[in-house]
């Protein structure tokens, strides 16, 4: 493996430090479910048919809810305000970081390298966020793309994090999960990349694949000591 000075690590925070996606089916599934239970179809659809169906329409937003749950046999507007309205004011339920976010913070960080955040958003939601999961004393600084109008895979918001610390792109490294948005964004800027691939499916995203793998974030302890040295 080569050797690189590593002076910055540069991690994504959704599905990379935080169970995103599991808070999202948890709020979904209660969010129809109180939806079909209006119109007494809880019983007879599978719900997690429907929370993955929601997902694939929209992976974030309320807008498609109506012709969704219609579809489903939900006919009260009502009903549907009110699953949309929940989702939306309980943004946060069931989100939690994983087990081994905070301590491969704290190892990155450690030996004097920098630590940032570099997230896709709108910038009210990803700040409380942040301060939700106590995550702004272990980094340096974040980048969220709506405050600063780049999104990840631009590399121009990869190249702002480089800026920050002060490092250039053969010095840092970037961790995240998507490899459209992380992987592809890291190797535009020139930064090596690092797919957190916590299911173990194989790479099948057309661009060529990121420069180390791990399953999870403990694993990436003995991949930073290895590129240090």
């Amino acid at each position: 493996m080569a050797a690189m000075t590593l002076e910055l690590v540069l991690f994504d925070v959704d599905d990379t430090l935080c169970d995103y996606a599991g808070a999202r089916a948890l709020r979904l599934r209660r969010a129809f479910a109180t939806a079909l239970a209006t119109g007494g179809r809880l019983e007879q659809i599978n719900i997690d048919t429907l929370v993955a169906e929601s997902i694939a329409i929209h992976p974030h937003g309320t807008d498609h809810f109506p012709d969704l749950l219609t579809r489903y046999g939900v006919e009260s507007p009502d009903a549907i305000a009110d699953a949309r309205q929940w989702y939306q004011t309980n943004r946060f339920l069931g989100l939690a970081l994983f087990n081994d976010a905070l301590d491969i913070l704290r190892f990155a960080r450690a030996g004097g390298r920098a630590v940032g955040l570099i997230t896709n958003g709108p910038t009210d939601v990803q700040r409380e966020k942040l301060d939700l999961l106590g995550l702004r004393a272990h980094v340096d600084f974040a980048l969220i793309s709506e405050e600063l109008g780049i999104a990840k895979p631009d590399p121009a918001i990869f190249r702002e994090g480089l800026r920050l610390a002060r490092v250039s792109a053969e010095h840092a490294l970037f961790v995240g999960d998507s490899p459209e948005f992380d992987i592809a964004g890291a190797r535009a800027s020139g930064i090596r990349s690092v797919w957190v691939n916590r299911t173990g499916g194989d790479w099948s995203h057309p661009d060529p694949p990121p420069d180390h793998e791990v399953t999870d974030l403990a694993s990436l302890r003995a991949l930073l000591s290895d590129l240090s040295r």
